[in-house]
C-alpha cells in the first residue's frame, strides 16, 4: 500500500488498517516499550535473590531510608556518593511496600519499563538523522540489547541507559543548533545522567569536542570556525560555573577538587597511563563482539564518510557526535581498567576486567550508524571491506582467560564464549565474526535493505541474552542458597514488629580483604530483605568491601568497645553459626545456620572458626 496524505497528514500502512503517521509512530514505540517490558521483567522476576553484592544492598538501603522520608542512607550512616537519583527512582516502591520481597519483585518490573522507555530517546536521536521507519527500527533494537538483563538487578546502569542516550540525543541537537535553550538542556540531561552514576560526567568533555569537531567539519575551508565557537558561550560559562562549584565544595569539605567524583576519584590517582591504550583496544574489541559486529563496521564507515569534504550534513553531524563520546567513554573506562591498586570506598583491588557495563550505552550509536551508513551507502567497497575485515578480526585479540571471572556481571558478550570453554576460543570466535562480516559485505554488494541486514545481529542478541540470563540466574540461585535456608525473610518474621536486630560479626584476625565468601551472603542478603536488621558490629578483621560498621572485640567472653566498655547491641543480635552467643535462642536458619538470639547486658559471646559449622 503506498503512502496516502490526506488533509495534510501523513497515512502508513498498520496491519490490515491505515493511520496517521502522528498516530502510528506512538502505537509503534508504545508496542517497542510494551513488549520490552514484559520480556524483562518476565527474566528478571526470575532470579530468586540480588546477587550483585554488595551493590544491589547499596541501592535498596539508599532507597529504603529515602522512600521513609529521611536522607540517603547506608546503616544509618549518610551516602551520597553512590547512585543518588536511580535510588530516588526506587524510593516510593520501598517507602509504600513493606514486604520486602514484594518491594524485590515490583522493583524489578520497574527496572524493565525503566530500560525499556530507553526506545523514546533512541528514536527522537534517530530521527535527527533517518527517516520515520529506520528511526523506528533504531529504536527497537536499542531495547534488544543484552544488556536489558540488569532490569533483574538493582543496579544504576538501569536508569542510566536512557538517561545517558537521552543527553546523546539533546548534544546532538546542541551540536547542530546551539540555542541558548538546545545548550541548556545539553548540560541538564548530563547533569542528570552524572546524578544516576557520575561516570557519565565525561560526556561533558564529548559535548564540547562533539561541537568543535563539527563545525571544524562544517566549515573547513572558511575559516569560520573560532567565530561559529562563539555561539557556545552559555556552555564554556557553564562549563566555569562548574569547576568552580565543585572546587568550592571541595576546599569547603577539606578534600581536593577531584574528591567530588566520590568512589571514582580513585581512579584518577592511580591511573597507569601506560596502559590506558590497551585497555582501550580491549574495550573496542569486546563492544565489537557485544554489537555482533555489523553495527561496528558500519558505523566506523559511516564516520569515516563524515570525514569526507563532500559528507552529507547528517553524516558530519553521526561522526561528530559518534567520536568524541566513543573516545571519552572508552579512555575513561580503560583508565579505571589500568589500574592494579587498592580501590576506593573500601572496595577491593582492582584485578583484569572489560567493564562492558560501562559501554554498552554506546550501542544506540552505532545502531544508529548502521542504519545510517546503509541509507547511503557511499564508502568505497574495498575500503568497507578492509573495515569489515578489521571488525570480524578485533574480539579473537582479547585473551579471555583473564576475564572469566566475572563476564556475567561486567561483560555480557563474553559469556557464550566463556562457557563453551578454550576450545571455541579464539579460533570459533574468529569464525562466528568472519561470517557476520561475510554476511554484511554479502548485504552491501546485493543492496539488502536494513530490515534484513539487522537479522543476524538480532539473532547474536538473542542468543547472548539466552546464555547471559542462564548464568545470571545460576549466580542468584546460589546466592540465595547461600544467604537463607527458608524464607528470605525470616529475621523479621521472628522477633517482635518494630524491633531492631544487631548483626554480630566475626572474622578471622590479621587477614586483609578476602574475597566474599558464602557466610557474607547471610548479611548483605540478609539486610536486603529484612527490615529489621540494623547496625553491624565486627569482631577481628572487617567484612569485605568497607560498608559502616562498628568496630568490638572480646575482652575474655565479654564483647566490649573499642574503649574497653561492655557493648550494648540491644536486645536481639542475628550471628553467624561460628559466633556462639550467650542469651535466649529465637531463630535458626537451618540452611545457613545464621542465628537470632535475645541477649542481656553485658554482652558475652565465643567465636570458633568459620570453617567449624
Amino acid at each position: 500500500m503506498s503512502e496516502v496524505v490526506r488533509k495534510g497528514a501523513e497515512v502508513r500502512p498498520l496491519g490490515a488498517f491505515a493511520v496517521p503517521a502522528r498516530t502510528a509512530v506512538p502505537i509503534a514505540l508504545g508496542a517497542i516499550v510494551a513488549v520490552a517490558t514484559v520480556v524483562h521483567a518476565l527474566l528478571g522476576l526470575g532470579l530468586p535473590s540480588p546477587w550483585i553484592v554488595p551493590d544491589e544492598l547499596i541501592y535498596s538501603e539508599l532507597a529504603k531510608s529515602l522512600g521513609a522520608g529521611g536522607w540517603p542512607r547506608i546503616r544509618d550512616e549518610a551516602g551520597f556518593v553512590v547512585g543518588p537519583a536511580y535510588s530516588a527512582i526506587l524510593a516510593p516502591v520501598w517507602g509504600l511496600v513493606d514486604d520486602t520481597s514484594t518491594a524485590y519483585t515490583l522493583s524489578k518490573v520497574l527496572n524493565a519499563l525503566i530500560l525499556s522507555f530507553t526506545a523514546v530517546p533512541a528514536y527522537f536521536l534517530a530521527r535527527r538523522f533517518v527517516d520515520t521507519a529506520d528511526a523506528v527500527l533504531v529504536a527497537a533494537l536499542s531495547v534488544a540489547v543484552p544488556s536489558l538483563l540488569y532490569a533483574g538487578t538493582l543496579m544504576t546502569e538501569v536508569a542510566l541507559y536512557p538517561a545517558f542516550v537521552l543527553a546523546l540525543l539533546a548534544i546532538a541537537v546542541a551540536v547542530e543548533r546551539p540555542t541558548r535553550a538546545s545548550q541548556a538542556a545539553a548540560f541538564a540531561t548530563i547533569g542528570l545522567a552524572a546524578s544516576i552514576k557520575m561516570l557519565a560526567a565525561v560526556l561533558l568533555v564529548a559535548y564540547v569536542a562533539a561541537a568543535a569537531l563539527y563545525h571544524w567539519l562544517d566549515s573547513r575551508g572558511t575559516g569560520n570556525w573560532l567565530g561559529r565557537m562563539r555561539a557556545y558561550s552559555l556552555t564554556f560559562a557553564a562549563l566555569a560555573i562548574v569547576g568552580l562549584a565543585a572546587s568550592v565544595l571541595a576546599l569547603a569539605s577539606g578534600r581536593g577538587p577531584a574528591d567530588t567524583l566520590g568512589a571514582y576519584a580513585v581512579v584518577l590517582d592511580n591511573i597507569d597511563l601506560s596502559a590506558i591504550p590497551r585497555w582501550t583496544a580491549l574495550h573496542v574489541a569486546e563492544l565489537d563482539l557485544y554489537l555482533a559486529v555489523i553495527p561496528f563496521a558500519a558505523t566506523v564507515g559511516a564516520c569515516a564518510q563524515g570525514f569526507r569534504t563532500n559528507a552529507r550534513d547528517s553524516e558530519r553531524l553521526l561522526a561528530a557526535v559518534v567520536v568524541p563520546v566513543c573516545a571519552a567513554l572508552l579512555v575513561t573506562v580503560a583508565a579505571f581498567a589500568s589500574t592494579s591498586t587498592p580501590g576506593g570506598e573500601g572496595y577491593p583491588e582492582n584485578v583484569s576486567r572489560l567493564h562492558e557495563r560501562s559501554t554498552f550505552f554506546l550501542a544506540p550509536l552505532f545502531l544508529l550508524g548502521l542504519v545510517v551508513f546503509l541509507r547511503h551507502r557511499t564508502t568505497r567497497s574495498l575500503v568497507m571491506s578492509a573495515i569489515v575485515g578489521v571488525a570480524a578480526l578485533l574480539p579473537a585479540l582479547i585473551p579471555i582467560d583473564d576475564f572469566d571471572g566475572n563476564v556475567r556481571f561486567q561483560a555480557l558478550a563474553l559469556v557464550p564464549w566463556v562457557e563453551l570453554g578454550d576450545a571455541a576460543w579464539p579460533l570459533g570466535v574468529l569464525a562466528f565474526t568472519g561470517a557476520l562480516g561475510g554476511f554484511f559485505l554479502l548485504a552491501l554488494r546485493a543492496r539488502w535493505p536494513a530490515r534484513l541486514v539487522v537479522v543476524p545481529v538480532v539473532l547474536v542478541f538473542v542468543g547472548v541474552t539466552a546464555a547471559a540470563h542462564s548464568s545470571m540466574q545460576w549466580a542468584s540461585e546460589w546466592t540465595r542458597s547461600a544467604a537463607w535456608g527458608t524464607t528470605p525473610d525470616w529475621v523479621d518474621a521472628a522477633v517482635p514488629a518494630g524491633s531492631t536486630v544487631s548483626v554480630l560479626w566475626a572474622e578471622p584476625p590479621g587477614e586483609q580483604f578476602v574475597d566474599l565468601a558464602p557466610r557474607h551472603r547471610i548479611v548483605l542478603v540478609g539486610e536486603f530483605f529484612n527490615r529489621s536488621l540494623g547496625s553491624v558490629y565486627e569482631l577481628g578483621s572487617p567484612m569485605p568491601y568497607g560498608l559502616p560498621t562498628t568496630e568490638v572485640a572480646l575482652a575474655g567472653d565479654r564483647v566490649v568497645t573499642a574503649e574497653g566498655r561492655p557493648a550494648d547491641l540491644g536486645s536481639f543480635l542475628l550471628a553467624p553459626c561460628y559466633v556462639h552467643v550467650v542469651g535466649a535462642p529465637v531463630a535458626r536458619d537451618p540452611g545457613t545456620g545464621a542465628h537470632v538470639v535475645r541477649v542481656a547486658y553485658p554482652l558475652r559471646a565465643r567465636v570458633t572458626s568459620p570453617d567449624s559449622c
